[in-house]
């Protein structure tokens, strides 16, 4: 090759890269610009996930297509861990499986980590993957006691990291049945951070476990207008659910602990943090037998729910024969509670 030729060549590579990177720039630029979210604002919940998934399409298409195009990129480290969550929230959204490819996702990612920043985020992801494998079902006390562990030693090896709060306080949603435990994850997430909404997800945690031991006062008129007062079932235990019937979980575990009730000669109750009154008049008809049920139509702000710390459904409280909350969360054995609290 003469000099005129490896000067046209070298000219020619010159003149390429900055086109390549632009490109680069610009893929990537399409995949954080769908961090804003689907622009719409959802008038059902159903629309809702509707929108939800629908994105986590597009952001699934957008990944896929920049690994394909820039493998070894400076990016492509985040852009499979972008691809494994967003396979798993998904996952989570259709009460699926978490998906396998996600978790080779997250051993790629983890493969070519190599700083301290990287590996944080490589083992952030797999913790969150984990947490998300236990939403939907009930973990065993084996599999939170090693969800606890894993989020015990992120805190530890990253004190620092903005993330720890959220995390202590989401592993502290399964010890609603352990005070201690529960208590504990409360006040070390409270340390943790300054933000306002997980601030006010604390106090409200904090509120619930301040009743446990505690009398409950519980009047209201049910939906279908009778008047319900907790005191006409002293000397029966109590279970109290609180439910909405947008969410299939709280319909399950309505009907269980409601054949459960049943079959203990308990007292059963609920409260409907749905929106429209037809709709769990609707729910009720079609349970054996048909329970009291509290609904104001205020949802979540409603003063009875507000009061209690209620942020989350379904929640289950058992109530012993004198009216008090004996725990937070019977749901590991329920009829054996039961039956201790009938002694």
């Amino acid at each position: 090759m003469n000099l005129r030729r490896l000067c046209f060549w070298s000219l020619a590579l010159v003149a390429l890269v900055p086109v390549a990177l632009a490109g680069v720039a610009d893929d990537w630029g399409r995949i954080t610009a769908l961090d804003a979210g689907p622009g719409a604002t959802p008038k059902s919940a159903q629309e809702a996930k509707d929108l939800a998934l629908a994105h986590s399409a597009k952001q699934e298409k957008a990944l896929r297509a920049f690994l394909a195009a820039y493998p070894s990129d400076e990016h492509a480290f985040e852009a499979r861990l972008r691809l494994a969550r967003v396979l798993g929230v998904r996952a989570d959204m259709n009460n699926e499986p978490q998906p396998v490819e996600a978790m080779r996702l997250l051993l790629a990612a983890e493969g070519t980590a190599s700083t301290r920043e990287q590996h944080t985020e490589v083992d952030f992801a797999k913790l969150a993957q984990r947490m998300r494998q236990s939403r939907g079902k009930r973990p065993t006390r084996e599999e939170r006691e090693d969800l606890l562990k894993s989020a015990r030693e992120f805190a530890h090896d990253y004190p620092s990291d903005h993330r720890v709060a959220a995390l202590l306080l989401e592993v502290s949603t399964l010890f609603d049945g352990d005070a201690k435990t529960k208590g504990k994850l409360l006040a070390d997430a409270r340390r943790a951070t300054k933000d306002p909404g997980l601030l006010s997800q604390i106090a409200d945690d904090s509120k619930r476990l301040s009743w446990l031991g505690q009398k409950l006062p519980l009047h209201f008129t049910a939906v279908d207008g009778t008047r319900v007062d907790i005191k006409d079932w002293r000397g029966r235990p109590v279970v109290l659910v609180f439910f909405a019937t947008t969410s299939p979980p709280a319909r399950a575990v309505f009907a269980e602990m409601n054949r459960i009730a049943a079959a203990k000669n308990a007292a059963f109750v609920a409260v409907s943090l749905d929106a429209d009154a037809n709709d769990v008049a609707r729910f009720i008809a079609t349970q054996d037998p048909r329970p009291p049920v509290a609904w104001d139509g205020k949802g979540w702000d409603g003063p009875f729910v507000q009061a209690l710390g209620i942020n989350a459904v379904p929640t289950v409280w058992l109530l012993d024969p004198q009216g008090v909350i004996r725990t937070l969360d019977p749901l590991d054995d329920p009829e054996g509670l039961l039956g201790q609290l009938m002694r």
